[in-house]
């Protein structure tokens, strides 16, 4: 069934519980486009959420009013699996300050079981199993991983070419074997660091090039100022690890 005929079903069902049940036996399984980019995006800020005790589970999508273009990108990949656009909410923070975020999620489904076994732990908390993960993560799943909860590592005018993995929700171990999967499997040059009492990856800028061929173009518009760019006089620093 095309997308066209699926997203017209979905328009109708509305509050119908048995709809709903037609409409998600329509709605087999991912595409391996939509598999590759719920890898990435959970090894970000994506989760993973059950309310039938593990029988199926959602996909739930979170991202700053900053991100708002890239939420709403994501919210298009998936949007078979959606029956709700993005909201935005909004909170206090510590310092006081209104933080405004836009999320979504998916329907619970069967198709999402496989993440649950490659990223929750039997107490349902997120981690990752090497094993698995080395050979399913793929150039695309990097690329929005990165978009997702990466960063370049110098903001300054020097403007290195070296970025990172924002892994804090990971344990230091799961980070040691996610920067072993980045070396053997992509060719890069990387290493884990201390931050904000967590590890995270740091990718050297010795590998900048390989990874903007492999990743860069998988990028959307909105996300690529997050990438490490030429400064303007064209020469970059390299840092030496």
């Amino acid at each position: 069934m095309n997308l066209k005929t699926l997203l017209q079903i979905k328009q109708k069902i509305k509050n119908s519980r048995k709809k709903l049940k037609l409409y998600k036996n329509l709605v087999k399984k991912l595409s391996p486009k939509e598999k590759q980019i719920a890898i990435g995006v959970l090894l970000g800020d994506a989760s993973l959420q059950t309310q039938d005790n593990g029988q199926t589970y959602r996909l739930k999508f979170e991202q700053s009013d900053k991100h708002k273009q890239y939420l709403f990108h994501l919210y298009k990949v998936f949007q078979i699996w959606v029956l709700s656009p993005p909201k935005l909410y909004s909170r206090i923070n510590k310092n006081k300050v209104c933080v405004k975020s836009w999320r979504f999620q998916t329907i619970s489904h069967n198709a999402f079981n496989f993440l649950a076994d490659l990223f929750l732990s039997d107490i349902k908390k997120k981690h990752i199993k090497k094993s698995k993960l080395e050979n399913l993560l793929t150039p695309l799943s990097v690329a929005y991983w990165y978009m997702d909860d990466g960063g370049k590592q110098d903001y300054s005018v020097f403007n290195r070419r070296a970025f990172e993995f924002h892994t804090h929700c990971f344990s230091e171990l799961q980070v040691i074997q996610l920067s072993s999967i980045l070396q053997e499997k992509f060719g890069w040059n990387c290493w884990t660091k201390r931050n904000k009492k967590k590890s995270i990856i740091v990718v050297s800028s010795q590998s900048y090039e390989l990874a903007e061929t492999q990743i860069f173009k998988y990028f959307v518009p909105s996300m690529r100022s997050k990438w490490p760019r030429a400064g303007v006089d064209g020469v970059d620093s390299v840092e030496k690890k």
